[in-house]
């Protein structure tokens, strides 16, 4: 740091001069420029007693002040000697400051140049005299060799700082910057009087220059524009100068880097929206922290530096449920060192039972291709999060009293394999370790922490089939206002497993949509993909009602009641056939004796015969004149039978129909009413 600090005094003398001298402390001048201690003189400048190195003590008269050579320190500069063992001469000022000037008389042979020390105002041996250090050299040196802009922030990454090397002396020269034998950098024949080479000339008149290289660290391989070199551990590079005939200056710096990674990276704890991990601390020595990186994807979700090498555990919040992260961890010292990773899913659910297959959730009921269980890799997760495993199990529903799941018997009649995990999280993973029979597809039940027979157990169910299923038939968008008509709604059929099978939708005996030998590899028939992997896809049946008549497309079927309908799957391979049937409730019925009860000018009410609470959930009055819809009320309530119509017009005759819902409308009840007449009022006569 020293060093560095001189570089400053160097770049702008009128500063230097405006603080020189310092308000206390001992200090060296040359050329009216104040230099810090460890400071480097190049013997050409300083061979004159008009170059002298000033060495200054403010405020003290000299004594026995001296210049020694450290390398001898017993054998002080003798300032009156101008010998080839010592070439120096000085002159002294007593006071009011004491100073002893240091220059050469002759030239500076190569066994006494490097590092002197100035001793004021007393001599060397006095442990309370003041001392400060300078170097003078021939030809060239390396004034320092640093590292600048290390992180202070961690989780930042790839890293990036710069290496400066500043050399001071001779103009002609060879630099480079090296990492084991792999050069960063590297400039030849430089030649400073014509900035042959691009260095930062900080000092002309010493030519003092500053090489920067650029690195970036990616935790595995040091790099600097093209050039790369893996490196594990403590990063050690070297400044190397070389005056063409003269000896080899070389710099060393060391970047303090951890070679190993964090052990026994381990998942401790998880909910839906956290995970706890922990791994094995390392020494201080060897670590100053912890850098955790969380990644889900290839998108970085959180990272965070976890400072002192004794904390190995974190809590990661703010996470999404049912999703796969990726956890690195990294030691750091003055740069992160290697990594290790752990994948972990979060459960889907804070609590209760769950499944969970391929980094995602599956709810009770889910279904499972064979081919995609059939591997340790591609178990079906059964999880019970917060509790510990104790006689947990899969059982088949088909026969669940006698003959649960045998994890361990890979037999025919018998084809599952299981891994448990017991705590945090209660955990069976189911898979098949040989083909499944057509006897043994269909329901299985897990059951967890205890087993099946436990009344107080946790039970999920799914459904392991082959070849290809029906994963549901249902009903969408059915009408909450009844007012509308005619009424619309769609059929959804969700086709998993098998990519090739005939499907269709029908009612009775029409087919409403029916698709041949689709293959889900061409996409072949216009199923809408789920689930790439399984080959899950929605077949969607767009259907119209007008109170007699389904209809879709140009396919129409006349129906009364309720209608159920059938989505029909045939297995092209082989295996069973698959059909789901579902029903829409629809009365069946007309409201009878629809009777008008009252009428006035500009009202009717009318009643009708209530249905059962079973046949009915109310009721649709429509009121037309002509062609011209008057108006449309919803009747909420099976026994609600009974409505007044106002804002009528007088002496207008009316349709009024009334028709029983459920999820849908049913046939129609009409009548034709009549308002009253107005009573005419006879003129007024005046006398």
């Amino acid at each position: 740091m020293l060093l560095v600090l001189s570089f400053v005094f160097l770049l702008s003398v009128s500063e230097v001069i405006s603080q020189c001298p310092p308000s206390s402390g001992i200090y060296l001048l040359r050329d009216e420029i104040c230099y810090t201690n460890g400071s480097y003189f190049w013997d050409n400048s300083v061979n004159a007693a008009n170059e002298a190195i000033s060495c200054v003590l403010p405020g003290t008269s000299l004594t026995t002040g001296q210049w020694v050579r450290v390398a001898d320190p017993d054998d002080p500069v003798d300032c009156n000697s101008n010998s080839d063992s010592d070439p120096f001469r000085c002159t002294n000022v007593t006071s009011p400051n004491a100073t002893i000037n240091l220059y050469l008389a002759q030239g500076l042979a190569a066994a006494q140049e490097g590092w002197y020390k100035c001793c004021l105002p007393t001599d060397c041996s006095d442990p309370n005299t003041n001392i400060i250090f300078a170097n003078i050299f021939r030809f060239l040196e390396i004034e320092s060799f640093t590292v600048a802009g290390l992180p202070s922030d961690m989780t930042v990454y790839p890293q990036e700082y710069k290496l400066n090397c500043t050399k001071i002396g001779h103009y002609g020269y060879h630099i480079s910057m090296n990492i084991g034998s792999t050069a960063l950098a590297s400039y030849t024949n430089c030649d400073d009087r014509s900035s042959t080479c691009p260095g930062t000339v900080l000092v002309s008149f010493s030519n003092t220059l500053r090489y920067t290289v650029n690195i970036t660290w990616d935790g595995m391989n040091v790099s600097s524009g093209s050039i790369s070199q893996s490196t594990t551990g403590d990063q050690m590079y070297q400044c190397v100068v070389q005056v063409p005939g003269q000896p080899t200056r070389t710099r060393n710096v060391t970047i303090k880097v951890p070679a190993t990674t964090p052990s026994s990276l381990t998942e401790v704890n998880k909910t839906a929206t956290t995970i706890t991990v922990s791994w094995t601390a390392l020494d201080s020595s060897d670590a100053d922290g912890y850098v955790v990186n969380v990644t889900s994807d290839t998108y970085t979700v959180q990272t965070v530096q976890v400072e002192g090498s004794s904390n190995n555990t974190i809590t990661l919040n703010g996470l999404r449920e049912l999703t796969t992260y990726s956890i690195t961890v990294r030691a750091y010292q003055q740069l992160l060192g290697p990594a290790s990773t752990i994948s972990v899913f979060t459960h889907c659910q804070q609590e209760g039972i769950y499944l969970a297959y391929n980094g995602n959730c599956y709810t009770n009921g889910s279904y499972f291709f064979d081919n995609n269980v059939n591997a340790v890799t591609k178990a079906i997760s059964c999880v019970l999060p917060g509790t510990s495993l104790t006689t947990g199990q899969w059982v088949r529903v088909a026969d669940p009293d006698d003959d649960p799941v045998d994890c361990n018997s890979n037999s025919a009649s018998d084809p599952f394999r299981c891994t448990s995990v017991t705590s945090p999280a209660a955990t069976i993973n189911l898979y098949l370790a040989q083909g499944l029979s057509n006897s043994l597809e269909g329901w299985y039940k897990c059951c967890l922490p205890t087993d099946c027979s436990d009344p107080n157990t946790n039970i999920i169910f799914a459904n392991i089939f082959r070849y290809a299923e029906i994963e549901s038939f249902t009903v969408a968008d059915l009408p909450s206002d009844m007012t509308v008509y005619p009424q619309e709604y769609k059929l959804n059929c969700i086709k998993i497993g098998l990519y090739l099978y005939d499907i269709s939708v029908n009612i009775g005996s029409t087919a409403l949509a029916s698709y041949t030998n689709c293959d889900d590899r061409s996409s072949t028939c216009p199923g809408t993909v789920l689930v790439t992997f399984s080959n899950t896809l929605r077949y969607t049946i767009n259907i119209t009602w007008d109170g007699m008549n389904v209809s879709s497309g140009s396919i129409s079927q006349s129906t009364t009641g309720d209608q159920t309908y059938q989505c029909v799957l045939d297995n092209l391979s082989g295996g069973n056939d698959r059909t789901r049937t579902l029903t829409i409730k629809v009365p069946a019925t007309a409201p009878s004796f629809l009777t008008e009860v009252n009428k006035t000018t500009t009202t009717i009410t009318v009643s009708w015969t209530a249905l059962n609470s079973s046949d009915a959930d109310g009721y649709v009055v429509n009121v037309t004149s002509d062609t011209d819809t008057v108006q449309t009320v919803q009747v909420e309530g099976s026994s609600n039978n009974t409505i007044t119509l106002n804002g009528l017009n007088i002496q207008t005759t009316y349709s009024i129909t009334v028709r029983a819902y459920q999820q849908l409308l049913g046939p129609a009840s009409t009548i034709s009413v009549q308002t009253l007449p107005g009573i005419a009022t006879a003129p007024l006569m005046y006398l």
